[in-house]
């Protein structure tokens, strides 16, 4: 399947600049065929703590914060939804979804996790090894908190999980995680760093190997 790289809500595709040294790619790793999932890259929000700017766009590797992500992603199809969608990002999820062949499997990213790709076979390979009554695996953190945008849900319960909320819109990802039966997949730091501050975006430069980034 043909990568995508759209924004909901814009007029065609917006590819992003290749990273000149990723430091980790995605690969031929999980047993489940490529066509039966999808990446969803949250590329919204509003940057509040960022100090100005979309902290998504801001350069790291010879491309941005979530074109990194993207290009470590291998060869996993991937749809990026920017602000044009509105809302949170449950909201944002279910745009990225609504314009997309039904997988089996959906990756749930937030843009501002730069390494988070190498983290996506680990949760793959936990989600297909679970039972099928398991629907998602999670990423959890060092310190013991579960990344909601960075993990694996299966398509079907995650649909109908976002769809139970009658204002979507206002539907925290906490909540649409609450309906759904999960197991926990231990990420490292690094994978699970997010830019939000212009001190994040310092340290994911000093951890990009030959970062020139000014």
């Amino acid at each position: 399947m043909r990568r995508r790289f759209t924004r909901s809500g814009a007029r065609g595709p917006r590819p992003f600049p290749r990273p000149e040294q990723p430091p980790g790619t995605l690969g031929d790793v999980t047993a489940a065929p490529l066509r039966s999932v999808l990446a969803v890259v949250l590329a919204g929000g509003t940057s509040r703590r960022f100090g100005g700017g979309d902290k998504t766009a801001a350069a790291l590797g010879g491309t941005t914060v979530t074109g990194a992500l993207v290009a470590s992603l291998g060869a996993l199809p991937v749809v990026v939804v920017g602000p044009e969608a509105g809302g949170g990002p449950a909201a944002a999820l279910a745009a990225g979804l609504a314009g997309a062949e039904p997988p089996d499997v959906v990756v749930a990213l937030a843009g501002d996790l730069p390494f988070a790709g190498p983290a996506v076979p680990r949760l793959l390979a936990a989600l297909s090894a679970a039972p099928a009554e398991v629907d998602a695996a999670l990423g959890v953190d060092p310190g013991g908190r579960r990344q909601y945008l960075l993990a694996a849900y299966r398509a079907a319960p995650l649909r109908r999980a976002l769809g139970a909320d009658p204002r979507p819109d206002g539907a925290a990802m906490r909540s649409v995680v609450a309906r759904l039966r999960v197991c926990e997949v231990p990420v490292t730091a690094r994978e699970a760093l997010d830019v939000d501050t212009a001190a994040d975006l310092e340290r994911a430069r000093s951890l990009w190997p030959g970062e020139r980034d000014p």
